[in-house]
């Protein structure tokens, strides 16, 4: 059990109206993926002795070219997160209030965008030390 009160505001009520903004969650996604596709892109050109470990986007690269294949992963992973992040409305929709804690969509969606932007950046960061 636990307090559910935020400075004498119940969660409830609070949370959606201090959940971040759309635009700004997926600025951190598209980011956090773009470090991640640009580092791609600079250790690969100028090391030869890595490969890309990803079987989809290696699969791209091979098909499309380095960065066109990039690009398309990035495209496709700001596509799939997004609709991840954004299923939490289906699940308000779909099951019965009851069932579903007020402000879970926004909460979901907060979640999801800002963790995978987080890890994509920690790959891109990941990505560059290899050319040290």
């Amino acid at each position: 059990m636990s307090n559910r009160s935020v400075d004498g505001f119940e969660t409830r009520h609070a949370w959606p109206a201090l959940a971040p903004n759309r635009a700004w969650l997926l600025a951190a996604l598209v980011g956090g993926k773009t470090l991640d596709a640009v580092s791609t892109i600079t250790v690969l050109k100028l090391r030869t002795d890595v490969f890309e470990s990803v079987w989809l986007t290696r699969t791209l690269m091979d098909h499309f070219g380095m960065v066109a294949g990039s690009l398309l992963t990035l495209l496709f992973a700001v596509i799939g997160v997004t609709l991840l992040a954004e299923s939490g409305l289906l699940f308000e929709r779909v099951f019965p209030s009851s069932w579903v804690p007020t402000g879970y969509p926004a909460a979901f969606r907060t979640t999801i965008y800002l963790s995978a932007g987080a890890w994509y950046t920690f790959l891109g960061v990941h990505n560059f030390l290899f050319l040290f």
